[in-house]
């Protein structure tokens, strides 16, 4: 008897994840219906239409030799750069700059960190983004963004909760926090093109286009 008790035990365990994988994906659908109603520039458009044309990842190209010019950028400014065949649009990553030619930014292998500008001179498409708001509101979201130097990054990390982030998801929510939205359509989680969508931010740069 005891090996029908494993045998129904192990089939209890095979029906209750994907019996939780779905009540999550329903729980999810709920609270984002309206990005199901036809908002057709919301991330999850992009990463459907992209896996229709075989475009999975965050996009390869060779580097770019593209001539840059000196980028004057203040703390708080906002660096997108992006690779061709990008999953998620055409940026695949961001940073937030904090002075001394540096970006806080986050990687898989080393969480949230403070990295130096230069490497954003090599993706094929850049694009520099200044936000609408005040020197001190961008101080503060400066300051927000470096307390949180070494967490978690998670690829696809969900607007809510501070537990893990992305190299977008930590931009929005030190921003959010000064009162400056940059999601106008409230989109699950945040990709670096949809930045460049909110009406609080001004483009002062792009190559690539």
């Amino acid at each position: 008897m005891e090996w029908l008790q494993k045998a129904k035990r192990g089939a209890f365990n095979l029906l209750l994840f994907p019996l939780m994988a779905l009540m999550l994906t329903t729980l999810i659908f709920i609270d984002n219906q309206h990005l199901f109603a036809g908002s057709e520039e919301s991330v999850i458009y992009t990463y459907l239409n992209s896996f229709a044309d075989g475009e999975i990842g965050s996009g390869y190209g060779p580097v770019s030799t593209d001539y840059t010019p000196r980028l004057n950028l203040e703390p708080g400014d906002i660096v997108l750069g992006g690779w061709p065949h990008c999953a998620y649009g055409r940026f695949s990553h961001a940073g937030i700059y904090v002075g001394n030619n540096k970006v806080l930014e986050g990687y898989v292998d080393y969480g949230l960190s403070v990295q130096d500008l230069s490497h954003y001179l090599e993706y094929n498409e850049l694009c520099l983004l200044r936000v609408q708001a005040s020197p001190d509101v961008k101080e503060k979201a400066v300051a927000y963004a470096l307390g949180h130097q070494g967490q978690m990054f998670y690829p696809a990390a969900f607007k809510q909760g501070d537990r893990f982030w992305n190299c977008t998801k930590i931009i929005w929510e030190a921003y959010k926090l000064q009162g400056i939205e940059l999601d106008p359509i409230n989109d699950l989680w945040m990709a670096p093109q949809s930045l460049c969508a909110s009406p609080n931010v001004k483009i002062i740069y792009e190559k690539g286009i």
